[in-house]
């Protein structure tokens, strides 16, 4: 704010280069200011700027500059060397003594011949500081109300919640009903009653940045906002509305666009802290994926306490992998847009987690039950990727997260192997096999599986008949159908299996050894591990194998196995 000048601060205020009328400076004066009676008053006389006069200066000579005249002690007395000087001025008296008497009309009269004389209730610096505004050019004019608005909306983004106070703000200006709505034409804020659907309708017919609005007597303006996390993109519409025939008008077009680039810079804003936020959330997990079983660090889940997520209450690690890969240039921007989904959805509904993007996906440490979790993602599946997605077992300790994230592996391994229409497996749903692999640990089951096989890790063709053979439900007739090849052929591999492993797969025992061993490489199929499943241009036998009719197994034929016949090594 300009203060008001002291009596020993005698400062010239330099003439504007813009001539502005006087009743323009009367008008930006307003109340404050009080004509005294005189001669008649030409509300056109051009003016152009201010000079500050105490008494004992000289007297301006320019009768277009408004002279402010201060430091009276007695009253308007102190005043008449200027009021007696030749010419016309227009002159403001400020800081009259109170009670001083002088203001007496017919006193003065005689006094104020031909200038114009008023009495502000104001400082000196304030009278010059209007003088100054009323005399700018158009241009100037502009560009300061402009500023003054977007100072005045601007100051919204410091409220708690910047956008509700930014509406509110933005009906105060145009003097009309304000709304927020998303790119599904969902009202997001608003500040009274808005024919959504009508407006929806409209809006969304085009791809234009702003949009005039007359629909059914309602006039008004619509602002696209753009997405901050893809500038081709766009979050929604900034809607202002009005019943009057006029609206908008050029001040509250303008205040339409100033109030969307600050929607747009609140949301750029959440972004950068929602990236910071879950940074931090994502190495906090990270560290307690990275801890041993036997391993309970205090520090470590005190920063887990500090995020909101509390050992009392259900915890579960989840992967969300995504069932088809992005490619190789997407997946970044593929695993951001999961992490930002996931991490509203719980948000919203008050469960907090840490994310992190991990392998073909992410994983989550998730303050939440099973069911509700199963709800959460039936009510966004839309807005999903097609994902597959495992739950681990309830976490009590931040040294167990390890454990729960090894089944979410598990499960999500289980679900591409043998569950392929199903999306989503918990700890609970494991069964005999699947949990014995998570509570023994996969890594061991692993290892043991690639000692018990190691005999048939350069027989691709050996492995892949007893793959199918336990993927068939032990049917060798249609087993042999998968493979292409002759059901004999298969009984040749299978006899050939039991040689080598020495084992009889009539017996529980051996059938469940081998199954599971088959079932920990192909979860894993970790490098070094035993080479996986051959395709079926390799299942053919090698040159020197020659079918059987009936193995040491004495496996059943389709009674096509008595003829005795041999077949190369096409069949």
């Amino acid at each position: 704010m300009v203060r008001g000048l002291s009596p020993s601060e005698k400062v010239a205020m330099p003439a504007s280069q813009h001539s502005v009328e006087l009743g323009t400076v009367l008008a930006e004066l307003g109340s404050s200011v009080r004509l005294l009676p005189g001669g008649p008053v030409d509300p056109t006389r051009a003016v152009h700027g201010a000079a500050v006069w105490v008494p004992g200066d000289p007297v301006p000579r320019d009768p277009a500059v408004i002279v402010v005249c201060t430091g009276l002690r007695v009253g308007v007395e102190d005043a008449y060397p200027l009021l007696e000087a030749d010419g016309s001025r227009v002159v403001m008296l400020c800081g009259l003594p109170v009670g001083a008497g002088s203001l007496d009309a017919t006193k003065i009269a005689t006094k104020i011949a031909d200038n114009v004389v008023g009495v502000v209730d104001a400082g000196a610096g304030e009278v010059v500081a209007s003088v100054a505004r009323s005399s700018q050019s158009v241009e100037e004019a502009v560009s300061r109300r402009l500023g003054s608005l977007q100072r005045s909306l601007g100051l919204a983004l410091a409220e708690p919640s910047p956008i509700p106070a930014l509406l509110a703000r933005l009906k105060r200006v145009c003097n009309a009903t304000t709304a927020l709505i998303d790119r599904h034409g969902e009202v997001v804020h608003a500040t009274g009653p808005v024919p959504r659907a009508l407006l929806f309708e409209e809006i969304s017919s085009t791809k234009a940045d702003t949009q005039t609005l007359d629909i059914d007597g309602w006039h008004g303006l619509a602002a696209r906002i753009a997405d901050p996390s893809s500038p081709e993109e766009h979050t929604g519409w900034l809607v202002v509305t009005s019943r009057r025939p006029e609206f908008p008008d050029v001040y509250a077009t303008s205040a339409v666009h100033v109030a969307a680039s600050l929607v747009e810079a609140d949301q750029r804003m959440g972004l950068l802290v929602r990236k910071q936020e879950r940074a931090v959330r994502a190495a906090v997990l990270e560290q307690a994926l990275a801890l041993r079983r036997e391993r309970h660090d205090a520090e470590l889940a005190a920063r887990v306490a500090g995020l909101g997520i509390t050992f009392g209450g259900e915890v579960r690690v989840v992967v969300a992998a995504f069932a088809r890969s992005p490619r190789g240039d997407q997946r970044q921007q593929a695993s951001d847009s999961l992490m930002d989904t996931l991490g509203q959805m719980l948000s919203a509904d008050g469960h907090p987690s840490l994310i992190t993007a991990r392998g073909n996906g992410v994983t989550l440490l998730v303050q939440c039950g099973v069911a509700t979790l199963q709800r959460l993602l039936r009510v966004r599946e839309a807005e999903l990727p097609a994902l597959q997605i495992g739950i681990g077992r309830p976490v009590t300790a931040v040294g167990a997260v390890v454990d729960s994230y090894n089944d979410a592996q598990l499960a999500v391994r289980t679900l591409r192997r043998v569950a392929r229409e199903q999306r989503i497996m918990a700890y609970e749903d494991f069964d005999f096999a699947t949990r014995l692999f998570a509570d023994v640990g996969l890594d061991r089951m692993v290892a043991w599986a690639e000692d018990f096989l190691r005999p048939l890790a350069d027989r691709e063709n050996l492995l892949a008949g007893l793959r199918a053979y336990f993927e068939h439900d032990q049917n060798i007739n249609v087993a042999a159908e998968a493979l292409n090849i002759h059901h004999n052929s298969l009984r040749y591999r299978l006899t050939k299996v039991e040689e080598l492993l020495t084992i009889n797969l009539k017996q529980p025992a051996a059938v469940s050894s081998v199954f599971l061993a088959l079932t920990a490489i192909d979860l894993t199929r970790q490098p070094g591990a035993l080479k996986p499943r051959a395709g079926r241009a390799k299942d053919e036998l090698p040159i020197g194998e020659v079918d059987a009719a009936r193995g040491a197994t004495g496996f059943g034929g389709d009674g096509r196995g008595d003829l005795g016949v041999v077949f190369g090594p096409e069949r």
